[in-house]
């Protein structure tokens, strides 16, 4: 079993970049309900939550899930404001939320999860999450009015969408887990399992 144990140890520099994306996430998600778009700023309220959950638990400022996880978390938000399509952005959210919650669970808490396993929690986690987002938007068209889902067919072609994001996030995940974990926490982790 492994720690991922320099998931966790990213310094000022680490937390600055995801705070500063944290109030991003907070801004798209005011600019989203104030243009009536509700669903969208729940989504990137939802986003915040996984990066800034374990420095609020922990009262550490500097426990945030890695840079780069929180800036893909803030970039998928944003994508719609800056002209990417709303649903390539939507798998994207919804990928960096099931990887920023699977990092929070084995960086921040006592679960040991191998990579592999850990990055099959990422593309399950992604589809469970995407199912989420799938409800919300047909009651939001239902409730609110809004044109999320059109025919059956094009839910389903979204379905297959999502799992074919899911499984890539699942593997990048265990690409970056591979290429930035620090061995030394793993020979640790390794070494007392041998003992």
């Amino acid at each position: 079993m492994e720690r991922f144990g320099s998931l966790r140890r990213g310094g000022r520099a680490n937390a600055a970049v995801a705070w500063a994306s944290v109030g991003a996430l907070v801004a798209v998600a005011a600019a989203s309900a104030l243009a009536g778009d509700l669903p969208w700023s729940l989504l990137a309220l939802a986003l915040a939550v996984p990066v800034a959950a374990p420095a609020v638990a922990a009262r550490e400022p500097t426990a945030t899930v890695p840079w780069a996880i929180a800036v893909v978390s803030a970039a998928a938000a944003a994508g719609p404001w800056v002209g990417v399509p709303a649903e390539i952005a939507g798998y994207l959210a919804v990928a960096a939320f099931a990887t920023a919650a699977v990092v929070d669970l084995v960086a921040f808490t006592s679960v040991e999860l191998s990579r592999g396993f850990a990055a099959v929690s990422v593309a399950l986690t992604t589809m469970a999450a995407q199912a989420v987002w799938t409800v919300a938007q047909f009651y939001s068209d239902a409730w609110l009015g809004t044109g999320y889902l059109g025919s059956k067919t094009e839910l389903q072609w979204d379905l297959v969408a999502a799992t074919a994001v899911a499984v890539a996030a699942g593997v990048a995940f265990r690409w970056y887990a591979e290429r930035f974990e620090d061995p030394r926490s793993t020979d640790r982790s390794a070494r007392s399992g041998s003992t």
